[in-house]
Order: structure tokens, then sequence, then C-alpha cells
């Protein structure tokens, strides 16, 4: 920030509960407010000036904004606990609140002349919408001669695209954006130490830069011996693999079962791409006319921390098996695990530079997506990150491949056959603590076994071993941070506010206070458009719902955003064939037992779970190459 700290001031721009709760918010509402909080007390702790805008408007409505007014939107009323802040967020003696009808800050005619009588040159913003209110507040601002920065991770938007659009424009021309721990570290504030090294835009383009020059290399290499790379590769894992297991359960906390599981599959992956390279031939379609596929080019890879080993080795093998170049981001709560598995590529025979890694969180991400060297994004995480990728990557224009997480159902009915499908089913819901995107998240039961499955449920809950994940017999490990578990908890928490039972869980388990552990818990009594149903709380808790027949049990099943797994168990065949015919899910399971992902198998998500191709297995060639039709003899 160039001017000095006491020519700067802080704005925060519609942080009030009616915005907040608005659904689709992207970063989630308690991330921009935490984020947000941070930058109040940094400011607060170098007696810096600080003001909020805040919308308001009267009871009778009359002074709503036209399209308000037109489209019925009642937010933000005086006197009403949605047009107050969060209390983390609420204004001091001293800050001012200035009153907004419309869109910019600078509505309110006292902004401007609190700034210039404290000297303010500079002002940091953050706060919602990006697409809307801040950006308005910014340009107004720049206008008058103010010198911006937006906290890049401390606004919201509603709508990814247009914020996408709006973060461009402005930062062509009216404001800079920085992340959060930036900002407070040109205060000189302590906390700011704690953030994690993240790659800058020099960072991302010199490893895009690289990743492209070696692929151009890369891409003359005959498959055969691109895929005894990728081979090579895979005997690697398999000699490393006690020491990536052991690293995979004391960075991200997974089990010691699970992470063994995870690096066989890592393993698959990896072979099964390259036989699929190596497979690879020209389509004849007629008499001198064939159709080819093409590396992309360099793709950039968005990995969650949940499975830090198979994931990533999911998307690297058939994107350099196939002759692409390669930068990936892991979560930051896995970047050990990424920079050991990248290190493993070490004397395969890749070409240097063709394998990238860059470290950081979101500004990371879109500077991936950006990059013009990218030909292509795949990404797996949240629907919130997807919905920005997908903005970023409809912007540029270029193809993604999205996994985007699960809301998964297990429908029950009343002829299945309960004490062997509901351990199974216990496990499926709270193995690895529930931070998995194929867990079971909902119990869709038919009335007349709901009493008895309940039952059940609570024993088998009850003989979960809960515990160190470098145990062998451990099933449920910590969440991965404090933070996760204070979200899940604040799930499980409004819930019962809101009318549901805990039938079981729901606390901290005795013993376990340090760390980040949270019992299994069981919620029934939900109402259906609750967010504890509609939402993935990526932790160890389901939710029991009650269905009258196998009608209202499919109903149930299909009815949240999310399509990712349903499971089906009943005796009847005839039954079995109607639910799986109208299932609103990429993966069906009518068997009993856990489900087991097949690596050759498409791992596909409907509706909000899934962009783009599936992948793993054959459909990674309909991702990781395109299409070239050639008329004429094709050369070998």
């Amino acid at each position: 920030m160039t001017p000095g700290r006491q020519g700067t001031a802080l704005l925060l721009v519609d942080l009030q509960r009616d915005f907040l709760a608005r659904p689709g918010l992207v970063p989630a509402a308690d991330a921009v407010c935490e984020r947000a909080a941070r930058l109040l007390r940094g400011f607060r702790a170098r007696a810096l000036p600080v003001a909020h805008a805040h919308t308001s408007t009267r009871a009778d409505g009359t002074d709503r904004m036209p399209h308000w007014k037109a489209r019925g939107v009642r937010a933000c009323v005086e006197g009403t606990a949605g047009v107050a802040p969060p209390p983390a967020l609420a204004p001091r003696p001293g800050e001012p609140v200035f009153r907004k009808r419309y869109f910019s800050a600078f509505g309110d005619p006292h902004l401007q002349p609190w700034l210039e009588e404290r000297g303010i040159r500079h002002l940091v913003v953050a706060g919602v919408y990006l697409h809307g209110c801040v950006r308005s507040t910014v340009c107004d601002a720049y206008e008058r001669g103010f010198e911006v920065t937006v906290a890049d991770d401390a606004v919201g938007t509603t709508e990814p695209l247009h914020g996408e659009i709006s973060r461009a424009y402005l930062a062509d021309r009216a404001a800079a954006f920085r992340p959060t721990a930036a900002i407070l570290a040109d205060l000189g504030v302590g906390d700011a130490a704690r953030a994690p090294a993240c790659a800058g835009p020099a960072d991302v383009a010199a490893a895009t830069g690289a990743a492209a020059e070696a692929q151009r290399r890369w891409a003359r290499v005959p498959a055969g011996a691109r895929a005894a790379c990728v081979e090579r590769w895979a005997d690697v894992l398999e000699a490393r693999r006690a020491a990536f297991v052991d690293l995979v359960i004391r960075e991200v906390g997974k089990p010691r079962r699970y992470a063994e599981e995870e690096l066989g599959r890592a393993v698959a992956h990896a072979r099964i791409a390259a036989e699929l390279a190596r497979g690879a031939a020209p389509t004849r379609i007629a008499a001198g006319v064939a159709a080819v596929e093409r590396p992309v080019g360099v793709v950039g890879l968005l990995a969650p921390w949940n499975n830090p080993v198979a994931i990533p080795v999911g998307k690297i093998a058939p994107a350099v098996a196939f002759g692409n170049g390669v930068v990936l981001k892991p979560s930051p709560h896995a970047a050990e695990t990424a920079r050991a598995l990248v290190a493993s590529l070490d004397g395969v025979g890749l070409p240097d530079g063709l394998v990238g890694l860059v470290r950081g969180g979101a500004a990371t991400a879109r500077a991936i997506c950006l990059a013009p060297e990218i030909g292509a994004v795949s990404l797996t995480g949240s629907l919130a990150a997807g919905r920005v990728v997908a903005a970023l990557c409809a912007a540029a224009p270029k193809p993604l491949q999205a996994e985007l997480g699960g809301n998964n159902a297990a429908v029950v009915l009343a002829d299945a056959d309960l004490e062997a499908v509901v351990p199974d089913l216990v496990r499926a819901a709270y193995g690895f603590a529930g931070q998995r995107c194929t867990a079971i998240r909902r119990f869709v039961v038919e009335r007349a076994i709901a009493a008895r499955f309940e039952a059940l449920a609570v024993a088998a809950v009850r003989t979960l071993r809960v515990g160190s994940p470098d145990d062998p017999a451990t099933e449920v490990g910590p969440l991965v941070s404090r933070a996760a578990r204070a979200r899940v908890r604040a799930a499980i928490d409004a819930a019962r506010a809101a009318g549901a039972r805990i039938v079981v869980g729901g606390d901290v388990p005795p013993g376990l206070g340090d760390g980040a552990w949270l019992a299994p818990t069981l919620v029934a009594g939900a109402p259906p458009a609750s967010p504890i149903v509609q939402e993935e709380t990526f932790g160890p808790v389901a939710v029991l719902q009650v269905a009258g027949d196998a009608r209202e049990a499919l109903a149930l099943a299909n009815g949240v955003p999310q399509g990712l797994v349903l499971a089906v168990h009943t005796r009847d065949t005839a039954t079995r064939a109607r639910l799986l015919a109208d299932a609103e899910a990429g993966i069906v399971q009518l068997s009993a037992g856990p489900l087991a992902v097949h690596p050759r198998a498409p791992f596909v998500g409907w509706k909000a779970s899934g962009l783009g191709p599936p992948e793993h297995g054959a459909w990674d060639a309909t991702f990781y190459t395109r299409t070239q039709a050639v008329y004429g003899d094709v050369p070998c």
C-alpha cells in the first residue's frame, strides 16, 4: 500500500445478515466474515480508521430499489435482525455507519467528507457483493481520487461469472486486489506471519511457461515411451507406498486403513493411464478419413486435501500419458504430500518443467485458470469453488472438468436386511470423519422401519473406533482442522435450533478435546429444505429422513442440488429397477457392502456435483486429448 498507514482506512460494504444469508454466496459467508473480521482486528490494532456502509430500507418498503420492488424483495429492513452485521463485524463506538439505498457506499454524501477530514487517500474495501455494491463503491472511490485495494479473499458474490468479470475490470482500471494476509502484513499485524506461503503471479507464470515449453517436446515423444514413463512412476509410488501412507496420516489425519486404500487406488490410476495411452490409435472413419487424438497442451490441476495422493495421480497420470504438461495446485492442507508426489516423478523420464507445482489458495487457482498457456482445467473441490472456476473457464474460454462433491443418499426400504445393511451404511457415512465426497450423508428410510433403523444406527455408531489416525483399527479420526470442526458444529447447532433432533453425537468425544475431533452425529426431524439436508457438511454428520414409500424416498433422495452417489437397498427387483431408472446421480450402488470406487469406472457427478466429462478409465481420453479430423493418409 503506497500511502502511509495513517492515510489508510478500511471500508466494509454490506456485511449484513440478509445479504450474507443469500444462497450461492462465493466464497461462503463464514469465510468472507472470518477474513473481514481479521482485517477489522488488524485496523483496530493499529488504530486506523474504520467505516461501515450498510443498506437499509423502511418498514413500509417504499424506499426499496426499483428492481427489489419488481421482484418482491424485502431485505435489510430497519429494526430487523437482517439489517445488522454478524457480531464479529459490528461497528464499535467511533466507527461510523454510512447508510445507502442503492449500490455505492458513496451514495451517502457524508462518506467522502469523513474520509477527507482524516487525510485518507487509500481505501481497503471488503464486503458483498463484488459484482454490485463493491464494484460500484470502488468505481466511485477511484473517480474521487482515492487509491483502492480490494481484499481479494474478503469479498463475495452470488453471481460468480459477473464477479470474475468485475474483478478483471476493476483490477485493470481502478483497484489492486490483494489477499487479506498481504494487507495485514503491510500493516505490520502479527497474525499475517502465520499465513501459508503462496505462489504469486510470477510463480504461476514461470510454472505454466516451463510446462508449455516442455510439453512441446513431450508431445513428440511416441505414446509407448510416454506410457513407459508413467508405468515407472507407478513402480515408484508402489515402492514408496509406506512413506506416502505415513505422510497422508500425518498431514491430513486420514486413518491408516483409508490411507492404505488410497495409495492402492493411486497406483492403479497410473497403470491404467499408461495402458490406455499405449493403446491409443487413429479411428478410421472411411477411406482417406480418420480421427486422431492430440494433447490439449498444458492442463491446470486443482486438487483437494482429502485424497492428496489418489486424486492428483488420477489427474497427472493421464494428462502426462496423453502428451500434456501439468501445473498442479494442491490444497494448502496437503502441501507437503503434493511436494513429495511431484518429487517422486524425478527419474522416471519426464522432461524438466513438464509437471509444475504451485502452492496457494483461491488467488493462485485463479491465476492458473487465467494463464494463457493453460489449455484446460481439472478441479476436484467444493461447489463454491466450482462455480468460480467455471466462471473463469467460461470467460477464457477453456474446457473444464469438475467434481464438486456430493450430498449422497442411501434409500432403505422396508424389505431390506437391516442387520446387514446398517453397519455398512454407518461406516460409509462416518469413515474418515465423513471427509469423502462419496460419504453417505442422508439415510432415506421407509417409515415402517424408521424406528428400528434408528436404533440399529445408534448401536452401530457406538461401535465405531474413534481415535488416532495412525492406529490400524481407527475408523473415525479428527477433522482436517479446527476451522472445519467449527463449521460442522455450527451446521449441527443450526439444525438443533431449527427443531431437528440430535439422535447421537453432536459434540467432542470424551478425552479428545484437543485438536479437531467431533463425534459421529445423527440428525433426525430436519425439514427437507433445511441447510443440514440441502448442503454437504463434509464432516461426521448424517441425516435421517423418513419416507412413506419408495416413490417418496426417491423424491427425497433426488431433492437436493447435488447428484453424485445414490445407494439403493431393497430386495424387490422391480422396485430396484424403477429407482435406478429415475435416480439423479452419476454413481448408483445397488449391492450391499461398502462402495468401492473402481479405478476403471467413470467417476461422474450429475447436477451440481459435476461439470464436464467423467474422470478415470477410458473417459480420461475425452478430457486430456482433443479430436482432430484428418482427410488423407494419416502418418503412423
